[in-house]
C-alpha cells in the first residue's frame, strides 16, 4: 500500500507539472488602427473588432490587464486559463473613437502603446494629449512606444537611450506617469536595444513576433499576434486565442540583428507538449523550412537567404487537437526598409 501511494504521489508530480507550468502563459494581441480603410495593413474593419470581442465574451475569455500578465510571468505565478490582453500601438485617432466606446462597453481593459513625437506634432489621425488623458482617467493603460518611433537597431546606443529619455520625459510631461512596459517600433530589436530598455528602468518589452507569451521567454522581447485586415479574419483570430506556446529557450542566434541572412535557428522546448515530430516552420515568405527535432532539441535550417529586412520564422505544431506556437522576428541584410544598420551590428 505505501509503495501504492508512493507511485501515485510520484505520478501526480510527473504529470501535473507541465499543466502547471503551461498555465503562467498568455495570448497578448496586438492592433493599430480601426474602421481606416485605407490602410489595410495596420487596419482592422469595425466588423472585424466587434466580431473579436463578441467572441472574447460569449467564449468566457480573462481578458485582463497587460502588467496582470507581465507581473505574474516575473513571479512564475498561474494564470487563469484563456487569459487574452489587448495591446495598441502608436495612439491613432480611432482607438479614441472606435475601440475605446467598444472596449469600455465590453468591460474589456487595453493598454496602448504611444510614440510621443507624434502626439506633440498634433498629427491628425494621432490622438492629442487631451485624448490621452481622457483614456488614463478611465483606467485605460498608456505605456511607450519610443519618441520618434525610429529603427532602433540604425540608431546608436546613445541615440536609442536619448529617444527613450525623451519619450518618458514627454509622459511625466502631459500624463504625469512614468510609462512601465515597452513596444519596440516595428518589433526591431538587436541584443543590445533590449538592454538599453531594461537599464531604462522598463519591466517588460513587446515586439511583433507570434505567440503566446510564457514565464521562461525574453522578457524584453515577448511575442504578440499582430492583427488587420487579413490577419484579423475570425478564423485566424480562434486560433491565436486559442493557441498554447511552444516554450522555446535557448534560441540561436540570440541576437535578432542578424550578420548571416541564410542562419540556423536553434532552439530547446522546455516541458514540450509531444514528440515534436509534426513540428512544422515557416520563413518570411511562407515557406516552409527544412526542421528537425528530437525530443527537446529543434534545427530550422532556411532553403534560401532571408530577405533583406524584418523576417519572421513561425514554428506550430498541433497536439491532442490543441495549437502550440512560437515565432521570432529577425532583421537580416543589414538593412530595414531602406535603412541601414548601425555600424555597431557589424562588427
Amino acid at each position: 500500500m505505501r509503495h501504492l501511494i508512493k507511485f501515485l504521489v510520484l505520478a501526480i508530480l510527473l504529470f501535473a507539472a507541465p499543466a502547471w507550468a503551461e498555465s503562467t502563459s498568455a495570448v497578448v494581441l496586438m492592433y493599430h488602427r480601426f474602421g481606416e480603410a485605407k490602410y489595410p495593413t495596420t487596419n482592422t474593419t469595425l466588423a472585424q473588432l466587434d466580431a473579436h470581442i463578441a467572441y472574447l465574451r460569449q467564449n468566457t475569455f480573462n481578458v485582463v490587464p497587460l502588467s496582470d500578465i507581465v507581473q505574474a510571468l516575473k513571479d512564475r505565478k498561474p494564470l487563469t486559463p484563456k487569459t487574452i490582453a489587448i495591446t495598441i500601438d502608436d495612439a491613432y485617432k480611432s482607438v479614441f473613437t472606435e475601440a475605446f466606446p467598444r472596449f469600455k462597453k465590453a468591460g474589456f481593459p487595453f493598454t496602448v502603446f504611444v510614440a510621443t513625437e507624434a502626439v506633440d506634432k498634433k498629427y491628425t489621425d494621432i490622438m492629442t494629449w487631451d485624448d490621452l488623458r481622457t483614456l488614463k482617467a478611465a483606467g485605460v493603460s498608456l505605456e511607450g512606444h519610443s519618441h520618434a518611433h525610429p529603427h532602433a537597431p540604425a540608431l546608436s546606443t546613445d541615440e536609442v537611450a536619448q529617444d527613450l529619455e525623451t519619450m518618458k520625459a514627454r509622459f511625466k510631461a502631459e500624463l504625469n506617469i512614468a510609462p512601465a512596459l515597452y513596444a519596440h517600433p516595428y518589433g526591431e530589436a538587436g541584443r543590445a536595444d533590449l538592454e538599453i530598455v531594461r537599464k531604462a528602468g522598463f519591466d517588460a518589452a513587446f515586439g511583433q513576433n507570434s505567440g503566446p507569451v510564457y514565464a521562461e521567454g525574453d522578457m524584453f522581447l515577448l511575442p504578440r499576434f499582430a492583427l488587420n485586415e487579413h490577419y484579423g479574419a475570425m478564423d485566424r483570430f480562434q486560433l491565436v486565442v486559442n493557441t498554447k506556446p511552444l516554450r522555446a529557450v535557448d534560441v540561436q542566434p540570440s541576437d535578432p540583428v542578424l550578420r548571416d541572412a541564410k542562419p540556423v535557428l536553434t532552439f530547446t522546448v522546455h516541458e514540450p507538449p509531444g514528440d515534436l515530430l509534426g513540428l512544422s516552420c515557416f520563413g518570411p515568405r511562407g515557406e516552409r523550412l527544412n526542421t528537425s527535432a528530437n525530443k527537446v532539441a529543434v534545427t530550422v535550417t532556411p532553403t534560401t537567404p532571408f530577405p533583406t529586412g524584418r523576417a519572421r520564422v513561425n514554428c506550430t505544431i498541433k497536439v491532442q487537437n490543441q495549437w502550440y506556437w512560437f515565432g521570432q522576428e529577425f532583421l537580416a541584410g543589414g538593412m530595414t526598409e531602406g535603412v541601414r544598420v548601425h555600424p555597431r551590428y557589424l562588427k
